[in-house]
């Protein structure tokens, strides 16, 4: 019988203190407790050159240069979440024993009890956190069944994932543990400028603190305001970190926030440190070294909730998601709530493109010339798109190119082109436009992916393609939310557009796109010839 291990849990991170495990059992663990990115092969490939290159350096004769070349050939791509005499992103002082985060302890128990590998636990996190905030939720809000359901399972849990779609209230729900939970200081994450004043604006009306709208903070676009519950960007947690921050895409790199922050820099050190909680809304980014930051330095978090309607990445990590956060607590999904009657049911008409014959191999070469610059394409989404505002709908085109938009605003009527080199001013000023419907149609870049709450939209045109799965269904989620008008009639029906590009990795990725689509049954999937 092997010696029992003794895992050590603390808020960010579990260490096995006592107790070995043997090679086989090793390499088992780390696999349980890792990934295989969608490029290994490549990694693999990159890793064996580093290698044969460290080989020559250090004098190595012929032979034994190969056989460095050949072991490492021979890794399987595997990169895991289990670490040995190591920090992590950079932070974390190196430990002497082998740690994991402490969201995947599960993944870790089910490893060792699968191979009856005996252990026990240590809970160094100290004792939870007592309710010290008079908090409640406003008389108004009205919680669905489901929502109920959520913040019980979220407040037994203390860690979580929360998946629920557009429209089904995930900041409701966010606001309502906060309540429940009632401790302090509490930090919600979101990973935009444009996202902040929503989420803001959405606890103050969510949550009553003795009695009274809670006065909410704000750190980033400019606010220094910190308070017992603060929505805080990544970008500034991260510089105030003394971390480099890394951009999502290039349109997000667009929107800077210039603010100084060094006057309180220490105070939100302080406060990320210390925070008894975190809820981070869009955590697909939660993947990214930025974010991973952000989660060990939230030493003192309890609690810890992340929320998306796609929480997971294309590339294959998304085991570092829950390293952050912990297991699933609920999948509300799309279908469930169009069946309930929360969102509309959307129309996905899937155009097949034919080959443009352009000739070109590269992925950037073919996309520009059978996408961007494909004139008989660009005609069709703009005729498409005059149609459906002249027949009374709000369309919204979406494009993943500054380039391509300004095409697209040359052949749309009464069009405006939203990206990230507006001004935050502007881009919300025509938000509010779109929410009134006071606007012709918008054409925006991928900074109207997530998050952006305007009911009104009811047809989608999705003219940049792509392959991102996380992107496919955000993008319809833009458009399924119920909205009654000044009549107080209710949105009948959402209509999108998408292309099944002929060529070269176009039509790959259009076919994951519409891959991702059928896991929604409630989605009318149809196919139509471009014509």
């Amino acid at each position: 019988m092997s010696e029992a291990l003794v895992l050590e849990v603390d808020n960010c991170v579990t260490s096995i203190v006592q107790g070995k495990l043997n090679k086989d059992q090793y390499q088992g663990f780390r696999r349980a407790l890792g990934w295989r990115p969608e490029d290994y092969k490549f990694a693999v490939k990159a890793y064996a050159e580093k290698m044969r290159s460290q080989a020559i350096a250090k004098g190595y004769s012929y032979d034994r240069v190969q056989q460095e070349y050949k072991r490492a050939m021979e890794w399987d791509g595997y990169q895991s979440n289990v670490r040995y005499n190591a920090g992590h992103c950079g932070f974390r002082q190196k430990r002497k024993y082998t740690h994991f985060d402490t969201g995947l302890l599960s993944n870790a128990r089910e490893f060792f009890d699968k191979y009856n590998i005996p252990y026990s636990l240590i809970d160094s996190r100290g004792p939870e956190p007592k309710r010290d905030q008079d908090l409640v939720m406003s008389e108004w809000f009205e919680e669905r069944d489901y929502q109920t359901k959520a913040r019980k399972q979220a407040v037994l849990q203390k860690r979580g994932i929360i998946k629920c779609s557009t429209g089904g209230g995930k900041t409701g729900i966010a606001a309502s543990i906060i309540s429940d939970l009632g401790v302090a200081p509490f930090i919600f994450y979101v990973t935009s400028i444009d996202l902040l004043q929503q989420a803001y604006d959405e606890l103050n009306k969510f949550i009553r603190h003795n009695g009274v709208p809670l006065e909410v903070g704000r750190v980033g676009g400019g606010h220094k305001d910190i308070k017992d519950i603060t929505v805080m960007t990544v970008q500034t947690a991260i510089k105030s970190l003394d971390e480099k921050y890394v951009s999502y895409d290039a349109e997000e790199s667009k929107i800077k926030d210039k603010t100084d922050y060094s006057d309180i820099k220490q105070d939100i050190k302080d406060l990320i440190r210390g925070a008894k909680g975190i809820v981070a809304d869009e955590i697909q980014h939660w993947a990214s070294k930025t974010a991973q930051v952000i989660s060990d330095h939230s030493e003192s978090a309890y609690y810890k909730y992340g929320m998306s309607a796609t929480p997971w990445r294309d590339m294959g990590d998304d085991i570092l998601i829950d390293a952050c956060f912990g297991k699933t607590i609920c999948d509300i999904s799309a279908s469930f709530l169009i069946r309930r009657g929360y969102l509309v049911k959307p129309e996905i008409y899937f155009i097949n493109v034919p080959d443009p014959n352009c000739g070109y191999k590269t992925y950037q070469k073919i996309y520009k010339h059978a996408l961007k610059e494909n004139d008989f394409r660009n005609e069709y989404i703009a005729k498409l798109t005059n149609k459906f505002y002249e027949s009374g709908k709000h369309p919204l085109c979406l494009v993943n190119h500054i380039d391509h938009g300004d095409v697209l605003n040359g052949l749309i009527n009464e069009s405006s082109f939203i990206h990230g080199s507006v001004s935050k001013k502007k881009r919300e000023a025509h938000l509010d436009l779109m929410r009134e419907r006071k606007c012709g149609p918008t054409i925006a870049t991928s900074i109207f992916d997530e998050g952006v709450d305007v009911k009104p939209l009811d047809a989608l045109i999705l003219a940049g393609s792509g392959k991102s799965a996380t992107r496919a269904l955000q993008r319809i989620g833009r458009i399924i939310r119920p909205w009654p008008n000044v009549d107080n009639n209710q949105k009948k029906s959402a209509v999108a557009i998408d292309f099944m590009d002929s060529c070269k990795y176009l039509n790959e990725h259009a076919k994951k796109r519409l891959k991702i689509y059928q896991t929604e049954p409630e989605f009318d999937i149809k196919f139509l010839d471009l014509k």
